[in-house]
């Protein structure tokens, strides 16, 4: 049977994953939280890109992937140990495959379409009704106020790394690097802390080009943790 933390990353993968450009998206979630995303059109490298930015938050997890799944990547997810995989459909050589891990669940997720999503978050007799935030950013929403511009492939990689951070609990960093992330700070009550966190992260695995940016979910009060990330 499937817990509440499995229910819980089920539906955090199935939107995130939902959010990305089909056919070419994988999310890997532990606890509710990313610990990896990626946008590549070969499908193995996506999922090899969204592992490599934490393999081992991996650990237990549930990935999605926004295409189909064949026996080539089947083997390459069952050399790590998930909860559960979701994809737009499974090849029935890869069925075979899965058949193999003992408590794996697999979830066909073609037909799951993202509306307008309502949260609901109750406490004691009252209850809270939200929209969810699923707008997909674009260089539209943008207004760029620096002197320096940034070019078309870092405005690109910020505009993914923005879409991503909303998925990730506050106070959320998220590094990116080629619209794959390279180090996620999430859920920390010091924005600085979640700063560190994305940093170690990304030098831990050292996955990233010489070129990553950051997004973050909220402005920064301080120049500390702008400094922190300039810095790293």
């Amino acid at each position: 049977q499937l817990s509440y933390n499995n229910y819980n990353d089920i539906f955090s993968a199935l939107t995130i994953s939902k959010s990305l450009p089909t056919n070419s998206g994988t999310v890997i979630v532990k606890h509710a939280n990313p610990c990896g995303v990626s946008i590549h059109k070969d499908n193995l490298k996506s999922f090899k890109s969204a592992l490599a930015c934490d393999p081992i938050s991996a650990f237990g997890g549930i990935v999605a992937c926004n295409f189909k799944i064949n026996k080539t990547l089947a083997t390459e997810l069952n050399k790590v140990f998930l909860e559960v995989v979701i994809a737009n459909g499974f090849d029935n050589a890869a069925i075979k495959i899965f058949k193999k891990k003992k408590n794996l669940r697999l979830i066909d997720a073609t037909n799951f379409k993202i509306k307008d999503l309502i949260r609901f978050n109750s406490a004691n007799e009252a209850f809270l009704i939200q929209s969810e935030n699923v707008k997909k950013f674009n260089i539209k929403d943008f207004k760029i106020v620096s002197k320096k511009k940034p070019t078309k492939s870092q405005l690109k990689d910020l505009i993914f790394a923005f879409n991503v951070c909303r998925y990730v609990k506050s106070n959320a960093i998220v590094l990116a690097s080629q619209e794959v992330t390279v180090g996620i700070g999430s859920g920390q009550p010091s924005r600085l802390d979640s700063c560190q966190i994305a940093i170690n992260k990304m030098h831990k695995f050292e996955n990233f080009s010489d070129e990553v940016v950051a997004a973050s979910d909220a402005f920064f009060p301080f120049v500390d943790g702008i400094e922190k990330l300039v810095q790293a």
